[in-house]
């Protein structure tokens, strides 16, 4: 099987003429970029439309599309928008608070312009793939946005002779909704297209869970565990770990999977067939609560005092052979995940920034990959992978630096192609300078000496304390790593676009439990897509056999 690299990068961090990355040209010029360099993947992050806190994993529908990412000049070239119309992109990063209201007025003023009569729209609406998003948009946008638990003259409960005729009084609102689907509809299946026809594959990303206050609840209360007056009896969330001591309780409603199971999960099957019709490769986040889920009281505080319930498991997809889903399995991992990982065949994921500690067998760690996975410098919700290794403490630096250098001469990595690093490593031990001077030397030709070499810089590496790593240059230490992760075993090696620029701290896309304005809002400035870089960039993957 082809190995293959790829790069994750979110839509709304593409560079763009508007506060936001769309679909426009900037997410064209992002598919060169990738097909120039040898890349064969885009992973991007949940298309859905965002509430509070603008969480991609948080959506009012969860099939749903986001209208932000719709591009302006698009409609401009549909003549539904002048040029003088659209407001220039201000800042470096998204301003959603300012930008929402911008995009919205927009999108209405190109609609009250638009034919509904078009033909392919009226089909696009008969289909009613997107209705049950236009009609709940539609009823909460009349009842002043507020959750559907809060709405007015028995709303608050679906009824569907009830909501068929509030939705013939109020059309024009809800065509609205479904133009802002057909739009991106059109601009996404484009888009894919020009992205499959340059050799690279649309990677998405499916959240497990779906929001209280969202389409799937109001229409379907039971599919969720939920008591006699349709409030949560338990809540999603997971135990402490790496990224939260407290735990982090989120709050989603859970599923019912008992119920679920007697129409053999429809829904879900629906929900992935969905997926993969638009997008080539499909992670599940969160995939071990399909195995067993963490139920937290819905009235708790925190996540520390959760249960773990039994979920459909490996049932869930019977009969579903050879789909290429890549399974979220970062945090709590047990004998029945793993058990369930194999009977159903999708890689697993790992992420090197959780191996950079002094485990030889911890399995983050390039050099212990199997071939079924799907291998990470790090995902979305860490931090960028050289704005951590200046985070930590001295001591921890050091045990990390070590590490890099050790999976590298493991893997074969020639440190003396490393970007800056004849500058930049730096090392006041005697004994390390001269480590760090071998490491740079040609690997004999014979492969038996190359072998015997190998160890010995491995064992010369071991033998120096920690510390004495502790200087070197985080950014240079960075390239090492990604050259490492593309020489390891995995089927497919991905990279965050920051850590593939080896950015800091301040690029950081998620900081995970913590709602914040500068979550979801870094931006790629376009300059950073260089010729220089591109070709530096192919001949790094040419030379760990990904191209």
């Amino acid at each position: 099987m082809r190995r293959k690299a790829g790069v994750l990068l979110s839509v709304s961090s593409l560079p763009s003429k508007e506060g936001i990355g769309t679909l426009g040209e900037g997410a064209y010029a992002f598919v060169d970029f990738l097909a120039a360099a040898g890349f064969r993947v885009w992973q991007v992050l949940p298309l859905t439309p965002t509430r509070e806190g603008n969480s991609p994993y948080s959506s009012v529908c969860e099939n749903a599309l986001n209208p932000l990412f719709i591009d302006a000049y698009d409609l401009l070239r549909l003549g539904l928008l002048s040029e003088d119309e659209i407001p220039p992109a201000s800042g470096e990063r998204v301003d959603y608070a300012s930008f929402i209201p911008q995009k919205d007025r927009l999108l209405r003023l190109a609609f009250s312009r638009f034919d509904r009569k078009d033909p392919d729209f009226v089909a696009f609406e008969k289909k009613g793939e997107y209705r049950d998003y236009a009609v709940f948009s539609t009823l909460s946008e009349v009842n002043d946005d507020k959750p559907f638990y809060e709405w007015a003259d028995g709303y608050d409960r679906y009824d569907e002779s009830r909501v068929h005729d509030f939705i013939r009084e109020h059309f024009e609102l809800y065509l609205y909704h479904v133009f802002t689907q057909y739009i991106f509809d059109v601009e996404w299946k484009r888009l894919k297209e020009y992205a499959n026809a340059h050799g690279i594959e649309i990677f998405g990303d499916m959240p497990i869970y779906v929001a209280m206050n969202s389409a799937e609840v109001y229409f379907h209360p039971e599919m969720f565990l939920f008591d006699e007056d349709r409030h949560p009896k338990k809540v999603a969330g997971v135990p402490p770990d790496y990224f939260n001591s407290e735990g982090q309780l989120w709050g989603n409603p859970l599923y019912d999977w008992e119920r679920m199971s007697r129409n053999d999960y429809a829904w879900w099957r629906e929900r992935i067939r969905r997926e993969l019709n638009r997008f080539d490769i499909l992670r599940i986040d969160h995939f071990r609560g399909l195995d067993r889920f963490y139920a937290i009281d819905a009235d708790a505080a925190d996540a520390k005092h959760g249960t773990w319930t039994k979920g459909p498991g490996a049932a869930l997809f019977d009969g579903l052979v050879d789909l290429p889903i890549v399974a979220e399995d970062l945090g709590y991992i047990d004998e029945s995940l793993r058990e369930m990982l194999q009977k159903v065949g999708f890689p697993g994921m790992k992420v090197y920034e959780f191996g950079l500690d002094a485990d030889p067998w911890s399995e983050h760690k390039p050099a212990n990959y199997a071939e079924n996975v799907v291998a990470y410098t790090g995902t979305h919700d860490n931090m960028p992978f050289c704005g951590y290794l200046d985070a930590i403490s001295r001591e921890e630096k050091g045990t990390a630096a070590k590490t890099i250098l050790i999976q590298a001469t493991v893997l074969g990595v020639p440190i003396a192609a490393a970007d800056h690093l004849k500058g930049a490593l730096r090392i006041e031990d005697a004994d390390g300078a001269r480590v760090l001077q071998e490491l740079t030397a040609p690997y004999p030709a014979d492969l038996a000496a190359h072998k015997e070499e190998m160890h010995r810089r491995v064992m010369a590496i071991e033998g120096l304390k920690d510390t004495a790593f502790a200087e070197l240059d985080s950014l240079t230490l960075t390239e090492i790593a990604f050259e490492t992760l593309l020489r390891s075993s995995a089927r497919l090696a991905m990279v965050p676009m920051q850590d593939l620029l080896a950015l800091g701290a301040e690029s950081r896309m998620n900081t995970p439990a913590l709602v914040s304005e500068e979550n979801w809002a870094w931006r790629l400035n376009a300059a950073y897509l260089k010729k220089d870089r591109i070709s530096r960039l192919r001949e790094k993957l040419q030379e760990a056999d990904r191209l």
